[in-house]
């Protein structure tokens, strides 16, 4: 069984591997776990379980020679969050695909568009 964490990491190490295969020069790196940007940007960190996960991603990310790694909040790419969610009802362990699936099609015109959501927040903020 594998945490969010793990499964991110492992996520973004398949991503930097189709990168390195694709001899890509510039990147931009959006996740939207902070732990993971943070994990990334810290070198010092050590976990024994992950880190030699970790540093996979550190190694490929140092072939590239242009990478900028940010924290983006989940609504801010829906593309993403939606071919996660639909990775559940896939019968294999990796996909790739040429052209975005059918049924992301209209989420994916929408976040070149440059549409967002409001993030909700549930915690309430009192301003003096």
């Amino acid at each position: 069984m594998t945490n969010n964490f793990a499964a991110e990491l492992w996520g973004l190490r398949e991503g930097l591997l189709l990168c390195s295969n694709l001899n890509i020069t510039s990147l931009e790196i959006e996740l939207d776990a902070k732990s993971i940007v943070d994990a990334l940007g810290n070198p010092s960190y050590v976990n024994n379980v992950i880190s030699p996960l970790l540093d996979d991603c550190r190694l490929l990310i140092s072939h590239i020679p242009q990478v900028c790694i940010k924290h983006c909040f989940r609504q801010a790419n829906r593309s993403t969050d939606s071919l996660a969610r639909m990775s559940f009802c896939l019968d294999v362990d990796f996909s790739s695909f040429d052209s975005p699936p059918v049924d992301l099609i209209d989420v994916v015109k929408d976040d070149l568009n440059g549409m967002f959501f409001n993030r909700v927040c549930t915690e309430i903020v009192a301003v003096s």
